[in-house]
């Protein structure tokens, strides 16, 4: 009995902590959410169009 509530709190928790963290990279766009956002720069709004073009030629 004790078990299942264990398990079953851990299961909430962990959900509960999924939707948040979804939610906080969606507020930031899409180089929040991209798994190379630290060192990407052919997409993100500190790189020029110029920059990115050249960056996607090569």
């Amino acid at each position: 009995m004790i078990f299942s509530i264990i398990v079953g709190l851990l299961i909430f928790g962990y959900a509960t902590w999924m939707v948040v963290s979804f939610f906080k990279k969606s507020r930031q766009g899409k180089c929040g959410t991209c798994a190379l956002n630290k060192t990407c720069k052919s997409g993100c709004a500190t790189v020029s169009s110029d920059q990115r073009q050249n960056i996607l030629k090569n």
